[in-house]
């Protein structure tokens, strides 16, 4: 038996990319379209000026937050 088996990588892996399709839709429907703007709680200029984390840091905090995730999967899984 290897480091994990498939159904362990599943468990572990299914989460993140799950977050990162939702996240990458959701972005690439804000960038290409002006429809949804009626359903944004900040305007785009609000949003610009006033987010204090840039997006650059808050890939970071969930990089790391993921890769927390999955190291506690893995140790759980072992058991």
């Amino acid at each position: 038996m290897g480091f994990m088996g498939a159904d362990e990588l599943v468990l572990t892996l299914a989460p993140v990319a799950a977050y990162w399709v939702y996240s990458g839709v959701y972005e690439v429907l804000l960038w290409r379209t002006t429809a949804l703007d009626r359903y944004r709680l900040h305007s785009r200029g609000d949003e610009e000026t006033k987010n204090i984390a840039s997006k650059k840091d808050v890939v970071k905090g969930v990089l790391l937050q993921q890769a927390i995730q999955a190291a506690i999967s893995v140790a759980v899984l072992k058991v």
